[in-house]
C-alpha cells in the first residue's frame, strides 16, 4: 500500500501542476435565458458539436463558425436583408439579432470592403456588417477572440503628395445610418496587424469598432482590443485611425440626435508594430474616440497607443474614471466646436508628449462650457506638457486637478500651457480654482491676451504653497 502511493503520488502532482486554473466564462443573460426577446432573432456560432444538428438555438448546437468564409457568410447575409436560413430559422430578418459566439478564436474578413452607401466597392461577397439592433457577446476577453484574417489594398497619399501601396480593414462596422442600438461585449478583437504585414511591409489602417449611426445607443463593455494601428495615418494625418469609434454620421447633424451611447470596461493595448521611421506603436491610431455625437466613456484603459481619448463635433460627453498609460497624448479635442465636454477623475500616466489637448481649429470653432475636474497627470517624459489650451477655450471650469512629476531625470516639463494656435483663437473666461501643481513645473500663459479674464483661486503646489507664477485674482471661490 506504501509502494503504490509512493508510486503514484509524483504522477499525480505532475498532472495537477499542468493544469492551469481556466479563466471563468463570462455569458451575457441575452445568451442564457430560454429564449430571445419578442422580435429578436438569436444564433449561436462555434464549432459544431459532435452528433449536434448545427440548429445554431443553443451554446450546445451551435452553427459552423470555424474558417473565416464560414463565420462571415452567416453574419453578413443577415446583415444584407437576404432572409436566409441558418441551421433550423428561416427568413432572419436583418435587424434585432443576437449573436452568442463560444470560447476560442475566430477569424473575419471584417467590415473588408463595405462602405456605407456605396456598398461592397470591390464586387466581392466578403466580410461582415451589423445592423440595427444588433447585439454581439463572447464569453469573456480571455475566452473569445475575433481576429483580422485579411484587408482591402488600397492607395494613400503622403504629406509630399507621393503616392504609397497599403491596406484597411475594421473588425466590427455598422451596415447603415439606421444601425442604432448595437452592443458589443465580452471579447477580444485582435486587429492582428503584425501578422498581416511584416516588419518593412505595407502599411496597414487597421481598427476594432466603428458604430456609426444617427440615432446612436450603441454600447460597448467588457473589451479588449490588440493590434491596431494606424499606419497610414503617420504617413498623413488625413489618414488617421480610431480604434474604438462611436460616430454620429453626417457632420451637419446636431451631435444630440446621437445619444445614449456608453463605452466602458474596455482595454485598448498592444498597438502594431512601428511601420515608418520615428512613428510610434501603432502609427497614427487613436484608442477611444467620440464624434458627432453624446457618449458616456468610463473605466477604460488605453495603453501605448497616440492618443488615448478624444474627439471632435461632441456635445455633453462625459469621459471619467478612465486610464490613459504611456500614450502621446492622454486627451485630444482640436478640431470643429466641442461643448459641455467632462473630464473628470481620469488618470493619465506618463503622456509622452501631452496629458490633456483642447482648442485649436477654425474661428468658427468653440470649446464651451468644460468641466476639467479632479483629473490626475503623472508625468515622466522631458518636454511634455499636462494641459494645453491652444484656442477658443472659453467658459470653463479646470477644479481639482492633480499635476504631479516622477523626479528622476525628466526636465522641462510645463503643467498649464495656453495660447492661441491661430490668430483670433484666444482662450477667455475660465476658471482655475484648487488644482495641485508640481512646483518643479511651468504654468505658462505668456501666449494668452487674455489671461487676466480667468479666475483664479487656491492653486497651489503639491505641499500647499503658494505658486507666485500662477496668483489668486479671487479672494473667494469662483465657482
Amino acid at each position: 500500500m506504501n509502494v503504490a502511493r509512493l508510486v503514484l503520488l509524483p504522477a499525480l502532482i505532475l498532472a495537477l501542476a499542468s493544469c492551469k486554473p481556466l479563466v471563468p466564462e463570462v455569458t451575457s443573460q441575452d445568451c442564457v435565458v430560454s429564449a430571445a426577446p419578442a422580435g429578436f432573432t438569436r444564433i449561436f456560432i462555434g464549432a459544431p458539436a459532435r452528433g449536434g444538428q448545427q440548429s445554431g438555438t443553443s451554446a450546445e448546437d451551435p452553427l459552423d463558425g470555424t474558417t473565416v468564409d464560414k463565420f462571415d457568410a452567416i453574419l453578413r447575409t443577415i446583415a444584407q436583408g437576404e432572409s436566409p436560413t441558418w441551421g433550423t430559422q428561416k427568413n432572419i430578418p436583418a435587424e434585432n439579432l443576437i449573436v452568442c459566439l463560444a470560447s476560442g478564436a475566430f477569424q473575419t474578413n471584417g467590415q473588408y470592403d463595405w462602405i456605407m452607401h456605396l456598398g461592397h466597392t470591390r464586387g466581392v461577397e466578403r466580410g461582415f456588417t451589423v445592423e440595427k439592433n444588433w447585439k454581439i457577446h463572447g464569453r469573456g476577453v480571455d475566452r473569445t477572440r475575433l481576429q483580422l484574417a485579411g484587408f482591402v489594398q488600397d492607395q494613400f497619399v503622403d504629406n509630399n503628395g507621393s503616392s504609397f501601396s497599403g491596406g484597411r480593414n475594421l473588425i466590427i462596422g455598422t451596415h447603415s445610418e439606421n444601425s442604432s442600438g448595437v452592443e458589443i461585449s465580452d471579447l477580444t478583437l485582435d486587429a492582428n496587424h503584425d501578422q498581416l504585414t511584416p516588419a518593412g511591409g505595407i502599411p496597414l489602417n487597421l481598427a476594432a469598432i466603428s458604430l456609426r449611426s444617427v440615432a446612436g445607443n450603441h454600447w460597448i463593455h467588457n473589451v479588449k482590443v490588440t493590434g491596431a494601428s494606424g499606419d497610414a495615418g503617420f504617413r498623413n494625418v488625413l489618414y488617421e485611425a480610431f480604434a474604438v469609434q462611436i460616430w454620429g454620421s453626417n457632420q451637419e447633424l446636431d451631435p444630440r440626435q446621437s445619444s445614449g451611447n456608453l463605452i466602458e470596461n474596455v482595454n485598448v493595448t498592444m498597438a502594431g508594430r512601428p511601420m515608418t521611421s520615428g512613428s510610434p506603436p501603432g502609427g497614427a491610431m487613436d484608442g477611444i474616440i467620440v464624434n458627432t455625437a453624446m457618449a458616456e466613456v468610463r473605466n477604460n484603459v488605453v495603453e501605448g497607443y497616440l492618443i488615448a481619448y478624444g474627439g471632435w463635433a461632441m456635445e455633453h460627453v462625459w469621459f471619467h474614471d478612465n486610464i490613459s498609460r504611456d500614450s502621446h497624448y492622454g486627451f485630444n479635442a482640436d478640431s470643429f466646436t466641442n461643448n459641455d465636454v467632462v473630464l473628470q477623475s481620469n488618470q493619465f500616466i506618463h503622456p509622452v508628449q501631452y496629458g490633456m489637448v483642447i482648442g485649436g481649429g477654425g474661428t468658427s470653432n468653440t470649446f464651451s462650457n468644460w468641466s476639467v475636474l479632479n483629473n490626475t497627470v503623472q508625468m515622466n517624459a522631458a518636454g511634455s506638457i499636462a494641459i494645453v489650451l491652444q484656442g477658443q477655450v472659453q467658459n470653463s471650469v479646470f477644479t481639482g486637478n492633480t499635476i504631479q512629476s516622477d523626479g528622476g531625470l525628466a526636465h522641462n516639463l510645463s503643467a498649464i500651457l495656453s495660447y492661441s494656435f491661430k490668430s483670433g483663437l484666444e482662450n477667455f473666461n475660465n476658471v482655475f480654482q484648487d488644482n495641485h501643481i508640481d512646483k518643479a513645473m511651468r504654468v505658462d500663459f505668456s501666449g494668452d491676451p487674455n489671461f487676466n479674464t480667468n479666475c483664479r483661486f487656491q492653486n497651489r503646489d503639491l505641499q500647499g504653497l503658494v505658486r507666485q507664477d500662477f496668483p489668486d485674482n479671487s479672494s473667494s471661490k469662483c465657482r
